[in-house]
């Protein structure tokens, strides 16, 4: 039995390290990538990537969504996008810290 719980296969894989984007298989086990490949073995969960692009989480660095999660907390809009983490408060303005008394 496999110890994988998805496997990504046959997508093009671009990692963000520079190098040639290349079709290979993802493993993932609790939440991490652990291999990138070809990989023969199943998991109980497959996606077939076939024509898809397979990269790891893109990074906001200049975003005002501090505020907008506020209305939409699943942030769909960045997800989808492929968005995973975000940089907020860079221009000085934000929601938090809340001014005292501002409860």
């Amino acid at each position: 039995m496999s110890s994988l719980d998805l496997i990504i296969r046959g997508g093009t894989v671009v990692d963000g390290t520079g190098a040639e984007r290349r079709q290979a298989d993802v493993g993932i086990e609790n939440g991490r990538v652990v291999s990138i490949g070809e990989i023969s073995e199943s998991a109980a969960t497959e996606i077939d990537a076939s024509g898809q692009i397979v990269a790891p989480g893109f990074v906001d660095v200049h975003t005002h969504s501090d505020l907008t999660v506020l209305s939409s907390p699943f942030a769909h809009s960045k997800v989808r996008q492929g968005v995973t983490t975000e940089v907020i408060g860079n221009c000085g303005l934000g929601v938090a810290p809340l001014p005292a008394g501002a409860d």
